[in-house]
């Protein structure tokens, strides 16, 4: 069974589809720490950090409904959207993202998913929980915007649904009417890169 070690609805619905048997575990890492300014940097650490929170969480016992030998692999990721030169994450209310999809039309961005995929190589003859960093990958696809009128801006801000994306945005809900045409992995603007894990999981 693969662990997610993340809240993300968005990445839980991609796993769903994907048919990927897994079980969400949120990290609960503290993000504000991180204070990198290269973003693809930033994902990387933020994966990484969020797959050994998880594991932690597994060492610790802290999750009891659940054996180390039923946990095939943790899986970190991280999304960020990349824009002239600036990092957005989740816009802090409706007026910041009003600004920044105003700033978006008719222009192009970049989203970046950082992955890190931990495996679980513990002996079934010790009582220790052992896990090795198997893959670590970096994604960019670039998203370029529609021609988008005040009022549209109006109407997608109003469904909230901009103040819980990366960017924004949500490729596969409401804002996928934005997007004119994306330039690479389709799944990692969602949140993780399918093609990638797929690679991963049967290696």
């Amino acid at each position: 069974m693969l662990i997610l070690a993340s809240g993300s609805e968005a990445r839980r619905r991609l796993l769903i589809q994907a048919g990927i048997l897994h079980k969400i575990i949120p990290s609960g890492l503290d993000e504000s720490k991180f204070q990198e300014q290269n973003p693809k940097k930033l994902v990387q650490s933020l994966a990484h950090a969020k797959a050994m929170a998880t594991l932690s969480k597994l060492v610790s016992k802290q999750i009891k409904d659940l054996s180390p030998n039923q946990i095939t692999s943790i899986l970190g990721c991280d999304s960020v959207f990349e824009f002239q030169g600036e990092i957005f994450g989740k816009p802090k209310d409706a007026k910041e993202a009003l600004e920044r999809l105003k700033r978006m039309s008719s222009k192009s961005g970049w989203i970046t998913t950082g992955h890190a995929l931990l495996e679980n190589v513990s002996s079934s003859e010790s009582n220790q929980i052992n896990f090795n960093c198997k893959a670590t990958a970096v994604i960019t696809t670039e998203v370029k915007f529609c021609k988008l009128s005040q009022a549209e801006i109006e109407a997608y801000v109003s469904t909230q649904e901009p103040l819980d994306c990366a960017g924004g945005f949500a490729l596969e809900g409401k804002g996928g009417m934005l997007i004119s045409s994306i330039n690479g992995c389709f799944s990692n603007v969602i949140g993780l890169s399918l093609p990638w894990l797929r690679e991963q999981l049967s290696l």
